[in-house]
């Protein structure tokens, strides 16, 4: 099988979209990820407590990234734009239900 291409974004655009949408809740979500948490739209897994994956259900995305936000980051979807990666987050917020 075929590697992900690593850095499918360019490390400080995608931790900018994490920071737009999660502001200071970047750790929570990488917490989120620890517990691998499932949401009705998503799941958050982390393997060997450094590597991070969000998967989207319906749509089958996958974005990973390595220790730190934005690190080593891959997505299986070789089209997935900046404004994809936005959407999918704004989604997940609200799955997350955060209060």
């Amino acid at each position: 099988m075929k590697t992900l291409k690593q850095y499918h974004f360019n490390r400080d655009d995608f931790t900018s979209v994490f920071n737009e949408i999660f502001a200071n809740r970047c750790f929570d979500l990488e917490v989120a990820c620890q517990e691998h948490r499932e949401t009705e739209n998503f799941l958050l897994y982390c393997k060997d407590y450094d590597e991070f994956y969000i998967i989207h259900f319906d749509s089958g995305t996958i974005i990973n990234w390595y220790k730190h936000i934005g690190r080593i980051n891959t997505c299986n979807d070789k089209d997935f734009s900046l404004n994809d990666l936005r959407e999918m987050l704004i989604l997940l917020k609200e799955d997350l239900e955060w209060r």
